[in-house]
């Protein structure tokens, strides 16, 4: 570990991901191998007679179903309400299409529209016109087949949280360094703040284990916001980073090399697949 922690600090200038390293690690451990394809995108993991792959940040060990569900941020909101867990509610919005819902958006505004399937803030926009909203509308329809839209609120607190198997892993508050951005993503300047008060961590633990089990999910991540008071479910995701956590401090790095490590763990305590 300490070779490895020896190239944290001043991490902008290494090029691979934190996470290859992570994961190789943990599979050496084990007495297994990493074989990479596509630029470290595609791992495939060999340990005996059994296989399993890992891809981006996805690990074997959540159905395609409830993958599916989780990274897409309507279908959450559907399954998280049905399950009465407290969520950010987020909305379906198709361009031309017949089936999308006829909305007054002027008892709504100001409204956050972002792609329904991906995000880490990319893509997110802040409207509070109508004008606006159907500019923002417009451009993200070049991009994207779906997109999704909440009422903006005013967010206390964001968290990222992480669980494995019923278990919070890792949790960590997003804290925004500059007061114009209102978004807390780590890549937009927020900073990581590894959460250590115990209140905190058992409200995230209540909110974030409820969502995991609504979802149906083994290992994902679950990012948590405060409103009122209140602990909310922003979004999931199946795709587990910590790359921008990791490159942080060396501390942190170790941190998110143990999260992979029990991941890694899990998918070979499973048998991955007869290969």
């Amino acid at each position: 570990m300490k070779d490895f922690l020896d190239g944290v600090a001043g991490s902008a200038g290494i090029t691979d991901r934190h996470f290859v390293r992570h994961v190789e690690r943990a599979v050496a451990e084990l007495g297994g191998r990493v074989t990479w394809h596509s630029g470290h995108w595609i791992g495939e993991v060999t340990l005996g007679a059994s296989r399993g792959l890992i891809i981006g940040y996805s690990f074997p060990l959540n159905n395609v179903a409830s993958a599916k569900a989780a990274d897409d941020k309507v279908a959450t909101t559907v399954l998280l309400r049905a399950a009465k867990v407290g969520c950010v509610d987020h909305q379906l919005v198709r361009p031309g299409w017949s089936g999308s819902p006829s909305i007054r958006w002027e008892r709504e505004l100001p409204v956050v529209v972002k792609p329904n399937t991906e995000s880490g803030g990319r893509g997110v926009r802040l409207a509070s016109t109508v004008d606006e909203l159907h500019s923002t509308i417009d451009e993200l329809s070049t991009r994207y087949r779906a997109i999704a839209w909440s009422s903006f609120l005013r967010i206390t607190d964001e968290y990222r949280t992480v669980f494995l198997d019923g278990a919070m892993v890792l949790a960590f508050r997003k804290v925004r360094s500059d007061p114009t951005e209102w978004r807390h993503n780590l890549h937009l300047g927020a900073t990581p703040e590894v959460c250590t008060d115990q209140s905190t961590l058992d409200s995230l633990t209540q909110v974030g284990a409820d969502a995991m089990v609504a979802l149906g999910l083994r290992f994902a991540t679950v990012d948590v916001v405060v409103v009122d008071g209140e602990h909310l479910v922003m979004e999931v995701n199946s795709g587990v980073s910590l790359e921008r956590f990791s490159r942080h401090s060396r501390e942190y790095s170790a941190l998110a090399g143990e999260v992979y490590a029990k991941a890694v763990a899990a998918s070979v305590n499973q048998g991955l697949t007869e290969a």
